[in-house]
């Protein structure tokens, strides 16, 4: 068999080994400089860890300045609003790993729950069976977003717009402008989705969003799919000539896509009981929000599900540690513009330093 030669490196890539080499260098000084300064620069290239920092001192910060918010209630709350939020970030991450992105999450969203709310409301399904319809149905319109991407040519970006509109409408055609309650939230199906995990005070929606990320976290790091998302996002001609199917790739993060949007579906009805005609509107900004906070790639190639957890974790707190903190609830939305803005300047800031130091070693 020929050996495959690895796919080149994009000059942000090699820019980032550049800055590891730099952060991990001896700086001239006393006998324990080197050591130090090795670990440093260990923690700063890591993103994950620069991350998860960033939200260990918000957590602080937030915790000092309003002692409510260490209160059980406020976490748990916390937790529900990250649980659809994680869900939904395990699908945006591989999109963005890979190069693309999907704009329409919101709009599909709300569309499957109305979906799921039309099918055991006013066809008297069981809620089962119609979460396992919405699930499907999303796959089905996440393979159409992909195939419109990998066959027809259309941009991502554009695809999904169209997407979004489609959708929201059908959403507005299907429940005629109201919102649809279940009829009986007394069975199994409501109960379970509402409950804690026994014996913890901890929701069984975050506990589900845990699964989810634990579950794409591995199939990304661990598995030749997950390296195959790497790669095509990275650099998706050198990729192909590796002899990736690109455009299967790309095809499968879609569909992925779609069925996290329903099984989120499922799950927030569960909770609520009820398909609001608002559900998912800008949702999908929120959602890249989070990955973007926790270290995804905007162009492709680099990202981590832990990095999008400790993203979601963060914009969650957000809205909580605002209002505790007494600021009105409508500056989070400021608050979380301006997150986004520094994670992303900082990020591009520090691979821009660390490329000019790559064009000079060029010389």
């Amino acid at each position: 068999m020929t050996q495959l030669t690895p796919p080149s490196e994009d000059r942000f890539g090699a820019a980032d080994e550049v800055l590891r080499g730099v952060l991990d260098a001896d700086p001239e000084g006393g006998p324990d400089a080197p050591a130090t300064a090795g670990i440093l620069g260990r923690l700063l290239s890591n993103r994950d860890v620069a991350i998860l920092i960033v939200a260990l001192v918000l957590f602080v910060v937030f915790a000092l300045a309003g002692p409510r918010f260490l209160s059980e209630n406020n976490l748990v709350d916390i937790a529900r609003r990250a649980a659809i939020l994680g869900i939904l970030a395990v699908g945006m991450t591989y999109l963005f790993v890979a190069g693309e992105l999907d704009l329409s999450i919101g709009s599909h969203y709300g569309f499957l729950l109305i979906l799921m709310s039309f099918q055991e409301e006013r066809l008297g399904i069981d809620p089962w069976l119609s979460a396992g319809v919405v699930i499907l149905i999303g796959l089905m319109i996440g393979a159409v977003n992909g195939l419109l991407v990998t066959r027809v040519g259309l941009p991502s970006f554009i695809t999904t717009l169209g997407m979004l509109a489609l959708l929201r409408g059908a959403a507005n055609a299907v429940s005629s402008g109201y919102p649809i309650p279940a009829k009986n939230t007394d069975l199994a199906f409501y109960q379970i989705i509402r409950a804690n995990f026994p014996g913890t005070p901890i929701p069984n929606l975050f506990v589900a969003m845990l699964v989810v990320m634990l579950i794409g976290a591995i199939v990304l790091a661990r598995t030749k799919f997950g390296s195959d998302v790497y790669a095509t996002g990275g650099d998706v001609e050198a990729a192909r000539n590796n002899g990736i199917d690109t455009g299967r790739v790309k095809l499968v993060c879609f569909v992925l896509m779609g069925g996290l949007c329903g099984l989120s579906a499922a799950l927030l009805f569960g909770r609520v009981g009820l398909a609001p005609l608002s559900a998912g509107v800008n949702l999908e900004l929120q959602v890249i929000a989070a990955v973007i906070i926790g270290g995804v790639a905007l162009f492709g190639g680099r990202g981590t599900i832990f990095g999008s957890f400790v993203g979601v974790l963060i914009l969650s707190m957000l809205t909580s540690g605002i209002i505790l903190m007494g600021v009105r609830q409508f500056w989070d939305g400021v608050a979380a513009g301006a997150v986004i803005l520094v994670a992303a300047g900082i990020d591009l800031l520090v691979r821009q330093g660390a490329g000019t130091r790559l064009s000079r070693a060029d010389l």
